[in-house]
């Protein structure tokens, strides 16, 4: 799987919370939303220091919301997991060590 790939299949497939993803297609996916998502929070924090909030990062993170629940749900699934298993990540150091587990796992068979 490739970077523009990976990247295509996320955006078509948002409301997509049905079938699988792979390692490549996720991994992809947030390396795409650190790569954009850097360069605004710093524009924001530059240019908007002097609000409460940072309104680029902040409408970014709204557009990427629904991509990113949908690409995780259908790693989940990949590893015959459900849709609950994204709650780990309210869990400090323990959840988030079990879902990058999870994240970087091999496709289990199906």
């Amino acid at each position: 799987m490739t970077f523009s790939l990976a990247i295509n299949l996320a955006f078509r497939r948002w409301s997509d919370f049905r079938g699988r993803s792979t390692r490549g297609e996720i991994w992809f996916f947030i390396l795409f939303e650190t790569i954009c998502g850097l360069p605004l929070f710093i524009v924001d924090a530059v240019l908007f220091s002097s609000l409460p909030f940072y309104p680029l990062t902040t409408m970014f993170w709204i557009v990427m919301l629904c991509p990113t629940f949908s690409i995780s749900v259908r790693r989940l699934h990949d590893q015959n997991k459900r849709w609950w298993w994204l709650l780990l990540w309210l869990i400090p150091v323990v959840g988030w060590a079990t879902m990058i587990k999870i994240y970087c796992s091999p496709t289990s068979a199906y």
